[in-house]
C-alpha cells in the first residue's frame, strides 16, 4: 500500500468522523433533555446540567458526552456515587444505543486513523 492510497484511506475516515460528529450534535439536540429526565436522581447528571445548561448546542453536546462515558462504564461512576446504578439500568435500551454507539464509532474511527499514521511514517 503506497502513502498516495493511504492518505486516501485516512481522508475517508476524517470524512466518517465528521458525519459521527454531526450524529452526535443532532442526538445531543434532540434526546438529552429526555435522558437527563430520565437520570434525575444522578448527581454527577444534575451537576453537569447545571454548569452547561447555559452553554447553548456545546453544552448539550458536552452533556451527552458524559452521559455518554457513565452509560459506557457505569460501574465506575457507581463506585464513586456519582450515579444511581438502578436508574441507569431503568434507561431505556435506545438512549441507551443512541448516546454509546455514535462515541464508540468516533473512538474507533480515531483509533484507524492513528494506525494509518504510524503505518505510514514508520513502515513504508
Amino acid at each position: 500500500m503506497s502513502s498516495t492510497q493511504i492518505d486516501l484511506f485516512a481522508g475517508f475516515i476524517l470524512i466518517a468522523i465528521g458525519f459521527v460528529l454531526l450524529a452526535v450534535i443532532l442526538i445531543a439536540h434532540k434526546y438529552i433533555d429526555a435522558v437527563e429526565g430520565c437520570l434525575e436522581n444522578c448527581s454527577y447528571i444534575k451537576d453537569n446540567k447545571r454548569v452547561w445548561s447555559s452553554a447553548g448546542l456545546l453544552g448539550k453536546v458536552m452533556r451527552g458526552g458524559i452521559i455518554s462515558m457513565v452509560l459506557i462504564m457505569p460501574g465506575m461512576h457507581a463506585k464513586r456515587g456519582l450515579v444511581d446504578v438502578q436508574e441507569l439500568n431503568r434507561l431505556p435500551s435506545r438512549y441507551r444505543y443512541l448516546f454509546t454507539v455514535p462515541f464508540i464509532t468516533g473512538c474507533v474511527l480515531l483509533a484507524i486513523l492513528v494506525v494509518l499514521d504510524v503505518v505510514e511514517k514508520y513502515l513504508l
